[in-house]
C-alpha cells in the first residue's frame, strides 16, 4: 500500500521533494498545504497534486494524508511539525530541524506523546555515497578517520530581504549550510571534546562566515568552515590513517569521491544524490512502527542543535 505524502510549502526544497518523490514507487504525492491558497493551487497544478489546502492547519486534517514533509522557512518548523504529529501524521522536516535545542526538545516530546515518528531531513546521511564512504570506514578498510575538513560556503548575494539574511526568517550561515560540516564530523567522528568557533556577523545582524575547529582528546580534529557571502569549495577531506578520502565539491551532496592511498588513487562512484534517497527510510520506520530512525536519530539532532546554539552563541559575543 503506498504511503501518501503531503508537503508543508511552496518553496524550492518543496518543489525539489515533490520531483524526487516521484522515484519512490510507494509513494504518493496526495496534497499540499501553503498560507496561500493560490500558491498551494498553482503548485499543485504543475505537479498533478490532488488537493491544495490554503493552511497549514488544513492540510494536518486532512484524512487522506499519512506522513508530511514540512518544507518552510526554519522558524515554522516547529510549529508546523508539533500540528501534523498532533493531528496524528507522521512528519519529515527540513534540516535544521527547529531554529534551537530547546525546540528540538518540544518536538521531540511531541513525537513520544503522540507516538508519531519524526525525523530531520538531513539528506547526506541518507546520500549514497557518503553511506558507502561511511561502510568501508567502519569496516575498518582505511584504519580511524583522523581529521576533517569540510567547506560550504557561497556567494548568495546579499539581499537583505532573502531568508538567508534575514533574523526573522531563521537566516544565518550557520544554521542554513554550516549544518552540513558540521554533521559530517558528527558522524564520522563523534562529538567534539573541545571546539572554537569564529566568524562574522553582517549588516542585518545574522553570520555571514563561520569557521569551527572542533578537537578530540586523543588527537582527532575537525576544521569546518561555512559562508553566505563568498564561494568557496564545498569539498571535504576525511583523512584517514592510511587513506584520503576527497569529495571534491557539493561535498554534502555528491555521487563522486576520490580515495588516495599508497597504492594509487580508486574513484568511487555511487547512486545520485536526492531526497528520495530519505523517503526509503521514513517508510522503513513508518512500516516498522518506531518513532525515529537509527540512521537519523533524535539524540544526534538535538545534540547537534544544541552545539550550534552554542556556537552561534559565541560568533555574537565576538
Amino acid at each position: 500500500m503506498a504511503m501518501r505524502w503531503g508537503i508543508a510549502g511552496t518553496g524550492r526544497i518543496a518543489s525539489d521533494f515533490a520531483r524526487d518523490l516521484a522515484n519512490i514507487a510507494d509513494a504518493q504525492l496526495v496534497a499540499v498545504g501553503s498560507r496561500s491558497i493560490d500558491s498551494a493551487r498553482t503548485f499543485a497544478s504543475a505537479r498533478n497534486i490532488p488537493r491544495a489546502h490554503g493552511s497549514v492547519a488544513d492540510l494536518a486534517q486532512d484524512p487522506e494524508v499519512d506522513v508530511v514533509y514540512v518544507a518552510g522557512i526554519h522558524p515554522v518548523h516547529r510549529e508546523h511539525a508539533i500540528a501534523m504529529m498532533r493531528a496524528g501524521k507522521h512528519v519529515l522536516v527540513e534540516k535544521p530541524l527547529a531554529m534551537n535545542a530547546g525546540e528540538v526538545d518540544e518536538m521531540l516530546a511531541v513525537s513520544r506523546s503522540t507516538g508519531r515518528f519524526l525525523m530531520e531531513a538531513m539528506w547526506m546521511r541518507f546520500n549514497p555515497l557518503h553511506v558507502e564512504l561511511k561502510r568501508r570506514i567502519d569496516a575498518g578498510e582505511f584504519g580511524r578517520v583522523t581529521s576533517i575538513d569540510s567547506d560550504f560556503s557561497f556567494d548568495a548575494g546579499r539581499n537583505p530581504s532573502h531568508r538567508l539574511f534575514d533574523p526573522t526568517k531563521g537566516g544565518g550561515a550557520l544554521l542554513d549550510v554550516g549544518i552540513y560540516p558540521i554533521t559530517l564530523a558528527w558522524w564520522f567522528i563523534g562529538a567534539p571534546e573541545s571546539w572554537s568557533a569564529h566568524g562574522t556577523i553582517g549588516p542585518t545582524g545574522v553570520d555571514e562566515q563561520a569557521t569551527i575547529d572542533m578537537t578530540w582528546n586523543d588527537g582527532r580534529f575537525a576544521h569546518l568552515t561555512c559562508g553566505s557571502t563568498k564561494e568557496g569549495t564545498t569539498a571535504s577531506t576525511i583523512t584517514c590513517e592510511s587513506a584520503v578520502i576527497v569529495i571534491p565539491t557539493r561535498s554534502h551532496a555528491s555521487s563522486v569521491a576520490e580515495i588516495r592511498t599508497s597504492s594509487g588513487i580508486e574513484y568511487v562512484t555511487c547512486d545520485e544524490p536526492g531526497l528520495h534517497h530519505q523517503v526509503r527510510e521514513v517508510h522503513r520506520c513508518i512500516s516498522n512502527g518506531v518513532t525515529e530512525s537509527p540512521r537519523m536519530p533524535h539524540r544526534d539532532s538535538h545534540a547537534i542543535s544544541t552545539f550550534m546554539d552554542s556556537a552561534l552563541a559565541v560568533l555574537h559575543r565576538r
